[in-house]
């Protein structure tokens, strides 16, 4: 056996995909906690962990903010029941580095949980459009935060087949 397929950590990694299709199940407030508590166990540059984060259940309003920006009448969100949109505080050394960092490990521990993911770019451009600037605020993003990202999280309906890998990624010196 490879030490892939002997190492939980390692086969979480490797067998996670980008899940775009969800039953109708929601995650429950225990995945979820585990979810916020793999963020927070995340690299920071300096430890200032300079994120926050929304977690949205409610379908209307997930609806609702896939709307605002989309032009196709296609749900940026896929039906999911979570959506977790990261926060970077703008001030900090590396806000968006270190958002994204907490949010591969909150992908790692739904993948982990039996959840799926995909991370969605859509978010930022929703809350960080001049537009909808009181938006952030109308769900509890204290001042001086700028949207990194998101992830839609659900119990999958679908296992994605892996993508082709490609090799020639790295120069090895020594």
């Amino acid at each position: 056996m490879s030490q892939i397929e002997n190492n939980e950590v390692l086969q979480c990694i490797h067998d996670r995909r980008s899940v775009r299709r969800f039953q109708k199940k929601p995650v429950s407030a225990e995945q979820l906690t585990c979810l916020i508590q793999a963020a927070q166990a995340a690299p920071s540059a300096m430890n200032e962990q300079p994120w926050y984060f929304v977690a949205i259940q409610k379908r209307e309003l997930i609806e609702q903010l896939g709307q605002l920006l989309a032009d196709s009448g296609e749900d940026p969100y896929y039906g999911a029941s979570l959506l977790i949109v990261g926060f970077g505080r703008r001030e900090a050394h590396s806000p968006i580095t270190d958002v994204t960092l907490a949010m591969a490990n909150m992908m790692l521990a739904a993948q982990s949980l039996g959840l799926g993911t995909c991370w969605i770019d859509y978010s930022r451009h929703v809350f960080n459009h001049p537009q909808f600037a009181g938006l952030q605020r109308s769900l509890g993003v204290p001042e001086g935060y700028f949207c990194v990202g998101s992830l839609i999280v659900g119990v999958p309906d679908e296992q994605p087949q892996a993508h082709t890998v490609q090799h020639q990624i790295v120069s090895v010196v020594g």
